[in-house]
Parts: structure tokens; sequence; C-alpha cells
């Protein structure tokens, strides 16, 4: 550990003292169970993240884990008995289903508890709603529905799970969920992409890595989940030339972005404390074995001037102009239906290149 004192510190705060002393009990046993009953959450996720990283406790999702904790918090908030039951049914059998799903497709990102704690508050707010209406779920009308959502759509439209799971449930009747068109920021102009990349390939702000971040958003089109899912396994240096796996075969990195690249491996941040000494993210973060999360580099680049999504989307769009759809699905890891729809909403070039040899066949003599 690089630098102790802030261990001992964490170690000497009184909250922490008595979790340790708790754990420390022989006749208290040290599992997940026991650390989901205790407080204050951020301090107990802290050091079950430091277990799991050193076998003490088998590995666990921590997003996943803390939602578990959120929900169960919340619905002993809710005081009509019934509203806590049809919240429950909602929360086991559709939101945490859902967040099962991804958990077995890998780490549950904080986006995605997000979303699910937007989808449950909501269900709460809307049953306490429709109470100071003096209706029931199941005496729920259009009208309801519709003066529910002139309240405010886009704060409400979380909503729209939780009407459509009770209304396959026959918690409701059948009704129509409004729609407005909500869609994603529109993708940031190809000028723009190119003065963006400019100014973090040449200048010296932002701090180097979220300028390293950024490019491999710009340049490569990659959504920062992915960004952050790179370890330092995935930069290749070969012959004086490096390369980063995003798919198959890995993408060449020029200069100068290479030179950034390489400097960010040797200055890598949270690399002081117990929790990620040896860590082989390319962004460790600050949690015992983790990378950073999204939200924290999302702040990051926001905070730069630098729209994560606008310029993940233009990135994308100028690449399939550049090469054919699937050769670009391929190199940076999307999926090939994802990457042709793209390449058609552009106009590409290339929007009829087939996948595979394309090899000319040798003319035969004689042959027309």
């Amino acid at each position: 550990m690089k630098r102790p004192r802030g261990g001992l510190t964490w170690i000497g705060r009184p909250h922490v003292q008595r979790m340790l002393r708790t754990l420390a009990d022989p006749g208290t046993p040290v599992t997940h169970e026991t650390l989901n009953g205790m407080s204050p959450w951020r301090s107990v996720a802290y050091l079950r993240d430091l277990l799991m990283l050193h076998g003490v406790l088998p590995p666990a999702d921590r997003n996943l884990t803390l939602f578990g904790r959120w929900l169960d918090e919340t619905l002993a908030g809710i005081s009509q008995h019934e509203h806590r039951q049809v919240v429950g049914r909602f929360a086991s059998w559709h939101v945490q289903r859902r967040l099962r799903g991804f958990a077995d497709r890998g780490p549950v990102t904080s986006r995605q508890t997000q979303q699910a704690r937007g989808e449950i508050s909501q269900a709460i707010a809307f049953l306490a709603w429709l109470d100071v209406r003096q209706r029931a779920l199941a005496d729920c009308r259009q009208a309801d529905v519709d003066a529910w959502y002139a309240g405010g759509y886009a704060a409400r439209k979380l909503t729209h799970a939780f009407l459509r799971w009770a209304m396959a449930n026959k918690l409701l009747p059948r009704l129509a969920v409004p729609h407005q068109d909500t869609a994603n920021p529109a993708p940031i102009s190809q000028k723009q992409r190119l003065d963006l990349l400019r100014r973090l390939l040449a200048g010296e702000e932002p701090e180097l890595l979220t300028r390293v971040a950024a490019i491999v958003m710009l340049l490569y089109a990659q959504p920062l989940t992915r960004i952050l899912s790179l370890t330092l396994d995935d930069v290749i240096q070969e012959d004086g030339q490096a390369a980063i796996r995003l798919g198959d075969p890995p993408a060449p990195v020029p200069e100068p972005f290479a030179s950034l690249l390489l400097r960010h491996m040797g200055q890598r941040l949270n690399l002081a404390t117990a929790t990620n000494a040896d860590a082989r993210w390319l962004f460790p973060g600050r949690r015992g074995g983790q990378p950073m999360t999204p939200d924290a580099l999302e702040r990051r680049l926001k905070l730069a001037g630098i729209p994560a999504r606008g310029g993940r989307s233009a990135a994308l769009r100028q690449l399939v102009l550049q090469a054919p759809a699937p050769v670009i699905a391929t190199m940076l890891g999307y999926s090939h239906g994802g990457t042709a729809q793209v390449a058609a909403e552009v106009g590409s070039p290339w929007s009829r290149y087939a996948p595979g040899d394309h090899a000319r066949p040798r003319s035969r003599e004689g042959s027309s």
C-alpha cells in the first residue's frame, strides 16, 4: 500500500471499527448477508469490495447487491400494505428479473440500476397519486393515466414498465400508455468531432485520463461501458506499433494518440490504495478490483465539454462511411445488425457490401 495513512484514517473511523469488530466476532459469519445488515452503505460497499478482492467473500455483483439493499429499505417505507405488495411483486417479477439477466451477461451498470430505481419509485408515486384520487389500481381509467402523464411526461416516462406489467398481470384494465418521442441527442457534426479530437490531441486540458477516454470514444465509437472494461492487456505493442483490442482484429492506434495512450498507462490514477494496487484496468476505479464507473467518466466528459452519446454516434456514422459495416462491426466489437442499420441511415456507399471472401475468381480461357 503506497499511502498507508489513508488506510489507517479509514480504519480509525468509529463506524468502520464497529463493522470490523462485528466481523471479528467468532459468532458472526462473514457473509454477504451479514454485511447487508450493516451501515452506512458506502462504507459497507467499500468493505465488501475489499473482502471479495482478497477472496474472503465469494464474488457478487456490486450494483445488484446495492440495488437489493435499496429495494428492501424502499419497500419497508411503503405504509399501505396493498401498495407494498403490488410494488414488491413488480420489483421481483419484472425489475429484478431483468437485472439478473444483465448480471448473467456481465456486471450490472449503475445506469441500469438507476433506471430500475426510477421504475419502482414511479410505481410507488403512481399508486399514491391514484389513492389521492380515491381510485384503486383495478379501477384506474384512461382519463387517470392521461392526467398522470400530463403532469410531466419526461419525469413520469418510467411509469411505462409498471403499467404494462400491471396490465399483463390483470391488475389494471387494458389502457393506452401515452408515448412521446424522447430520442437520444443528435450526433455532433463531423467538423465538431474533428475539432474535439484536435483539441484533445494537441492540448494539455482536460487531464490525461479524460483525454484518453474521450479519444477512444471519438476515434473508435466506443460506449463508456466498453471503454471502462479495457485492461492493460488490451493495448498491444509490436514492432513499434500500437493497437487496441476492441474486436478482432485489434484496431491500430495512430500517433499522436499512441503516445498519449502509453503515457496514460504509465500514470493511471487510483493505484495508491489497498483496493486497486495491482489493478490491470486501463481506467482503475476506487472500488476494490473494479474499474471507474460510467457515471464518473461521463461527469468528467461533461465538465470537459465533450458530449458522450452525440460524440460516439458521430464517430460510428463516419466510420461506416469510410469502410464496410461488417468490417467496422468486427473490428470495433459492434453487432453486425446495428452497424448495418447505421450504414443504411447515413447512406454508406458500402451498404451493399457482403462479408466473406472477396477474392476475384480467375478467368478461364475461352469464357465470355
